[in-house]
């Protein structure tokens, strides 16, 4: 299944993502972290003024919902509790699907 995950950063938490940004990406790239899961897309929020960074979006492939709100959580932006929300939503992905 497809999943859309969309996260804001507490602004009060700016230096602390600047700080993880390294082991988020890592945490992404390296699948030994998450074997379940396949990133296939995903980017940083921007704010509209400054086009500072807000938070990110994935979309990511997982066996169930569990499991992606599980890979969430295990991140290094949610166990130091970076995320001012995150949201994990099946995703019925029509265009631009990998084959």
């Amino acid at each position: 299944m497809f999943f859309v995950v969309s996260a804001t950063h507490k602004a009060e938490m700016a230096q602390e993502r600047l700080r993880l940004q390294e082991a988020f990406a890592a945490y992404l790239h390296d699948p030994t972290h998450h074997p379940d899961v396949t990133i296939h897309h995903g980017g940083q929020t921007l704010s509209e003024s400054d086009r500072s960074v807000t938070g990110f979006v994935l979309v990511l492939e997982a066996p169930s919902i569990e499991v992606a709100r599980a890979f969430v959580a295990g991140s290094p932006y949610a166990e130091a509790g970076t995320f001012a929300e995150s949201d994990v939503h099946p995703w019925n992905w029509l265009t631009g699907r990998p084959a």
